[in-house]
């Protein structure tokens, strides 16, 4: 009888033991792992999943504008306001109309005429006064000006572009005609001092309605080529 009683606790102490052993590698394994995984690089990891998250919501707010903008896009329209810009399309609007003309001005002997007709840099001036007054667009006896538009002396007349031109000269501006006009005639500026005080003719009117037509002349390249832009320029 004291054989099986002793078996039986035997038996209790060795699952003891055993039970014994797996809490106490239980507890060994949890604490290596812990050690590798530390609070501060959970931490980390939690920063660093915030920071993707933000960038893709950024990135969904470009996309979603990006999406809004091409919806909203017309590409004929777009056509129409480069060429325009470029000079290439015919335009109607209000400005004004300037006729310049050489002297009447009857001349001494001792004057010289040549300073009392029309030079080319005189036009070009003038014409370069109209756009910093806000012309939208210009034109020389009915030949519009574009960006690479050259003035130059061609004997008695003057020459732009290819196109030869005698006076009287019109040119018709388009742009806001009392901010034109004030810009040119304003108390010594390039009107009275380089036109008016050799005697040029020079009159200056408002109109309603100026029709300016295309530009015809050449728009060709040969040397320029379209490139990236540069970051930091055109700002």
């Amino acid at each position: 009888m004291r054989l099986k009683n002793s078996s039986w606790q035997w038996g209790i102490g060795l699952v003891a033991m055993f039970l014994s052993c797996l809490l106490v590698f239980q507890l060994k394994t949890e604490h290596k792992v812990r050690a590798k995984l530390p609070t501060r690089q959970i931490n980390e990891l939690a920063k660093t999943l915030q920071n993707y998250e933000i960038r893709i919501a950024k990135y969904e707010n470009e996309i979603a504008t990006l999406r809004s903008q091409m919806k909203d896009y017309d590409r004929d329209r777009e056509i129409v306001r480069l060429k325009m810009a470029a000079g290439l399309a015919p335009l109607r609007g209000k400005g004004v109309r300037i006729t310049l003309n050489d002297s009447e001005k009857k001349l001494k002997e001792y004057e010289d005429p040549v300073f009392y007709i029309v030079h080319y840099d005189q036009l070009e001036l003038l014409v370069n006064e109209l756009r910093a007054a806000g012309a939208e667009a210009i034109a020389v006896n009915g030949h519009r000006l574009a960006a690479t538009s050259g003035f130059s002396c061609a004997g008695t007349t003057i020459l732009i572009d290819t196109k030869r031109l005698a006076p009287p000269y019109i040119i018709d501006a388009i742009g806001d005609s009392n901010n034109l006009k004030n810009a040119l005639m304003m108390k010594g500026g390039f009107v009275q001092e380089q036109l008016l005080s050799f005697s040029l003719q020079f009159n200056i009117e408002l109109v309603d309605d100026i029709y300016i037509p295309p530009y015809k002349g050449s728009i060709a390249f040969e040397y320029a080529k379209p490139t990236e832009l540069i970051e930091g320029e055109g700002n």
